[in-house]
Formats: structure tokens, C-alpha cells, sequence
């Protein structure tokens, strides 16, 4: 009888791969879709391409995301399955121009889950770090100055791929060029399906995508930017379950293991286009970039990602609590996102989603189950005070007849009271004389004629500072809430 074994395999370096520059023939951003397109299919092709290969049934896919899978093999497959996984290493790094990294590791079924786990992961980190041992060829290479070799102009592969991604029915995959995938051909191919539950041998991949006015292809950022309400502006938001890969380490059975990964795979492909696809007009404003097993990437309206991300919030705490508020400990309990608006209608994709990327890892590196945005890291729970106060401005400008100037005017009240707290831009300043901040934003915001309208401004300052006149302090959620009017007012 074979000797059951487990395969892992992880794709390393898929943040510098996704953050790198395109070429400079790029046109709105088409290769970056391509990239984003790719690589949430990667990895649930090649473990499907690999048991074809071995004429094996697809139930031994265990799990499969966009950056790692796992599969269950015999003994005498491991020569083979190294060998295919060896090309494909191979062509990804060529194809990634060294960006992207496969690796993988064996270790046979027996013992405990936890125990047969550790054993790959080990294997895993020892293939992930740098050789200096007695059998490197030339250790002193190690220890000269790196210069990035010059690379020769780029195919257009990822923009080709990027044009057929809306239309596309299937994806395709042939041994000749084991890490370019193709729409609608190949040696084997798998239909694409947008709901979980159809097509066991599908590939979960529901899309939504901004189309141009034409509705010929994909719209370019500068289109999406002239769709937002207030400023013409456009951004990215990407979101990441905080500790997920802890809580995998906790699982106690393969059963655990595959469960928690097949339910958050599902929640970010189901649930995120279901969310787009649901909220009026979202289907003109946002496209959905990436999706891995525990996050998610969106570009879109600055207006709609705000919405996006309270909605996804909302719909995560719902799935947490009915399916994993059992789980010992916090890990995978919160989602962390965080919002990155583009400077000009013309700057790069690349560079915007370089930003969200830092921006998110400050907002985890802050508070676990956070949200950056305007420059400050929220609890999901302040949000709504900042939305409140940006809708008491806007409706201070657009029914009364408020100039959209004051509220630069507020912001810099703001910033003066933190200027003289560095280091402790999060938190609330306390302000020495609240007497006197109270009657500069009296004078930003003078009194109006007309209860509702005085009522209305009475709460803007109220929000800003707090009830308490003789306790006041300026808190970050306003300072959110200030900018977000401003956008919005087209200030």
C-alpha cells in the first residue's frame, strides 16, 4: 500500500510582484489587472494541473489560494510532482523577471496533523532561506554590492491577459509554458464559475469589473476618478484578516485546517462581489483586483471604497460570529483595511497600490482590526462619528449655503492642536483653554439664521470637541470626518 503524502507549495513575493513598476506602454493600468488576474489564478491552476498530469481525481486539491495550495499525493508520485513543480518554478521567476519565487515541500502522513504540519513548514523556511553552507560555490558573491540587472523590455502578456479577463469563460493551462495561462484554450482547462457550489471541478473566480463608457473594456482610473462624487479622485483599498496564518498553525485535525482555509477563500470571493454588485452604482465605480485566502485588493471611486469597506466590515463580523466565534483566541477574528487615494488622476496604479500596502501594514502595526484612511487609524466603531460629521458639513454647504473654504479653515484648527503633541497623532488632544478653541470654530463656523441650520452647526462643533465644554478634546475620528467633507463637498 502507497504511503500517503502531503505537498505544500507557497509563491513568494507576490507584494514587490504586484507593487512593481509597469511598462511604460501600460494604458490604464491594463497590465497591473493582468498581474492581479494572474496571480488569483495561479495557484488554483497549477495544483489542478498537476493532478491532471497524474490522471489523479481533483479531491486530493485540499486547499488552494492565491498564493499557496496544498495537496494530498503517494509516495511514488513525489518524483514526478518535483519535476512539474520544478518547470513551473522556473518559467513564473522568468515570466515574474525574478520577482515571484515557487517553493514547496513533501513530508509523509503520519502522526498527528500538528506534528505532519510542522515538519512542511520547517522544510518550507529552509528552502525560503539563502544557502552558505560548505557546498555554495562562491560564498563571497553573497557580500558584494547587488546592482539590479538591466531587463529587457517587457512582452504584453499581462495586458493581453487583462483584455480577454472579462469576457473569458475558461482557463486554460499547457506544459510548454507551464506559468502562462490562457483564456478559453490549453491542454486542460477549467470553467471559470461565479458562485461556490457549482461545478465541483470549476474554479471559484466571480468578477466585477468598471467598464469604460463604451463598454468596450476596462475602465482606466482616470475614467473611474471622473465617477466619484465631490472630487474627481480614485484609490485603492486593500484589506488582510489580522493572524490568519496563526489560527491555521492552531488547527488541530487536516479536516480544521482545510476548513478554515476553503471558508475565508470563499467568504473574500463570494462576498466581495456580492457586496459590488449589490450597492447602486458600485458596478460603475469599483473593480475587483485580487482576492487571496485571507485578503483582498479593490480599485475604485475614493466615495465607494469608503462605502465597500464599512459594508465588508459589517459582513465579516456576521461570518465570524456564525460560523468561527468558537476559535480560541482573537487571531483571525478582525479584518485590518486601509485606503490609499491617488495624488493626480494620472499617477501610476503601481505606486497607489504600493501606498495601500504601507498604509495597511501601519494600520495592523497600530490596532488589530482597524481602518486607515485620511491619515488615521480608526476602530471600525468610530467610523460612523466621522461619517456623522461629514455629513452635518456637507449638508452645512449644500443646503445652507456654507462656503466649502471653512472647512480648510477647520482642518487647520486641527492641525495647530496637534502640532504641539507630536508623536501622539492618534489620540485625542486635550486642549488646555477649551474656552478658546470653542470660539475659534464659533468664528470658522458663524451662527446662521434659521433653527435647523444653528441646530445642524451646533452638532458639527459638538463632534469636533465632545459634549463636555469643560473636558473637550480634538478627536482623530473628526479629523477624518474633515477631510472626507471636503472630498465630498468638491472643496
Amino acid at each position: 500500500m502507497s504511503l500517503q503524502v502531503f505537498l505544500q507549495a507557497q509563491l513568494l513575493g507576490a507584494e514587490d510582484f504586484l507593487s512593481a513598476p509597469t511598462s511604460g506602454s501600460d494604458s490604464g493600468g491594463k497590465e497591473l489587472f493582468g498581474r492581479c488576474a494572474w496571480l488569483t489564478l495561479l495557484c488554483e491552476v497549477l495544483p489542478r494541473a498537476l493532478l491532471a498530469d497524474l490522471k489523479l481525481s481533483r479531491m486530493l486539491l485540499g486547499s488552494s489560494s492565491a498564493e499557496q495550495f496544498l495537496l494530498v499525493l503517494a509516495e511514488e508520485e513525489i518524483p514526478h510532482a518535483n519535476e512539474f513543480l520544478a518547470r513551473a518554478a522556473e518559467s513564473i521567476s522568468e515570466l515574474s523577471d525574478g520577482e515571484l519565487r515557487l517553493v514547496w515541500a513533501s513530508t509523509e502522513n503520519l502522526g498527528a496533523w500538528p506534528v505532519a504540519r510542522k515538519r512542511v513548514d520547517d522544510a518550507l523556511a529552509a528552502k525560503q532561506s539563502a544557502s552558505l553552507g560548505p557546498g555554495t560555490a562562491d560564498r563571497s558573491a553573497f557580500f558584494s554590492p547587488f546592482f539590479p540587472p538591466a531587463r529587457p523590455g517587457r512582452d504584453s502578456y499581462f495586458e493581453d491577459f487583462a483584455r480577454k479577463l472579462v469576457s473569458a469563460q475558461r482557463i486554460g493551462w499547457s506544459s510548454e509554458r507551464p506559468a502562462r495561462l490562457t483564456w478559453d484554450e490549453g491542454q486542460y482547462t477549467w470553467a471559470l464559475k461565479e458562485q461556490s457550489g457549482l461545478e465541483d471541478d470549476g474554479i471559484l473566480f466571480p468578477r466585477c469589473i468598471a467598464m469604460n463608457d463604451a463598454g468596450t473594456e476596462v475602465a482606466s482610473p482616470e475614467e473611474l476618478a471622473g465617477r466619484a462624487e465631490g472630487n474627481a479622485k480614485w484609490g485603492m483599498l486593500r484589506g488582510d484578516v489580522d493572524h490568519f496564518d496563526l489560527q491555521l498553525r492552531r488547527a488541530g485535525t487536516i479536516e480544521d485546517h482545510l476548513h478554515l482555509s476553503v471558508a475565508f477563500k470563499d467568504f473574500f470571493a463570494g462576498e466581495l462581489a456580492l457586496v459590488c454588485t449589490r450597492i447602486p452604482d458600485f458596478w460603475r465605480k469599483v473593480s475587483i483586483l485580487y482576492r487571496g485566502g485571507d485578503g483582498f485588493t479593490v480599485l475604485g471611486t475614493w466615495d465607494a471604497l469608503i462605502v465597500l469597506a464599512r459594508e465588508l466590515q459589517r459582513l465579516f463580523e456576521k461570518f465570524i460570529e456564525h460560523n468561527f466565534e468558537s476559535l480560541p483566541g482573537v487571531e483571525a477574528k478582525t479584518l485590518s483595511m486601509a485606503l490609499a487615494i491617488a495624488a493626480e488622476p494620472q499617477t501610476p496604479a503601481s505606486l497607489v497600490l504600493q501606498e495601500a500596502s504601507m498604509l495597511l501594514r501601519a494600520a495592523k502595526s497600530t490596532d488589530l482590526g482597524s481602518f486607515h484612511l485620511f491619515g488615521r487609524t480608526l476602530e471600525w466603531k468610530r467610523l460612523e462619528d466621522a461619517e456623522e460629521l461629514k455629513d452635518g458639513l456637507v449638508r452645512l454647504v449644500t443646503k445652507f449655503g456654507y462656503p466649502p473654504d471653512y472647512i480648510h479653515d477647520l482642518a487647520s484648527v486641527y492641525r495647530e492642536a496637534f502640532s504641539t503633541r507630536a508623536g501622539r497623532r492618534s489620540k485625542a488632544v486635550r486642549l488646555d483653554k477649551p474656552w478658546r478653541t470653542y470660539l475659534r470654530l464659533s468664528r470658522v463656523i458663524p451662527a446662521a439664521r434659521g433653527k435647523e441650520a444653528n441646530g445642524l452647526r451646533n452638532a458639527v462643533i459638538t463632534n469636533l470637541v465632545g459634549k463636555r465644554t469643560a473636558n473637550m478634546k480634538l478627536r482623530p475620528s473628526a479629523r477624518v470626518g474633515l477631510e472626507w467633507a471636503r472630498l465630498a463637498a468638491g472643496s
